[in-house]
C-alpha cells in the first residue's frame, strides 16, 4: 500500500519551535510593560486610598502609595530595558 498522507514539509520556519521572524525579540516583554506599570500604579495608590478610609487620614497615604508605585515602575521600567542594551 502506498501511504499518500501528505507530510509537512521540512526547511526554514517550518518548526513550531523557531520564533516568529515578524516579531521582533522581546517585543511581548515590551507591550507588557504598560500593563504592569498601569497595575502597580492603580494597586498601589487603591491600596493608599483604602488605608485613608480606613485611618481617616486622607490624602495622606493615597499619595504615598502613588509615589510607591511611579518609584516601583520606574525600576521595573529601567530592569525590564536593561535587559536588551
Amino acid at each position: 500500500m502506498d501511504d499518500t498522507t501528505p507530510q509537512p514539509e521540512s526547511g526554514p520556519g517550518s518548526s513550531s519551535d523557531d520564533p516568529d521572524p515578524l516579531v521582533a525579540p522581546g517585543a511581548v516583554e515590551f507591550l507588557s510593560l504598560g500593563l504592569t506599570v498601569a497595575v502597580v500604579l492603580v494597586g498601589l495608590g487603591a491600596l493608599g486610598y483604602l488605608v485613608d478610609r480606613w485611618l481617616g487620614t486622607s490624602p495622606w497615604f493615597t499619595l504615598a502609595g502613588l509615589v510607591l508605585g511611579i518609584a516601583a515602575a520606574v525600576l521595573i521600567t529601567v530592569s525590564r530595558v536593561r535587559r536588551f542594551l
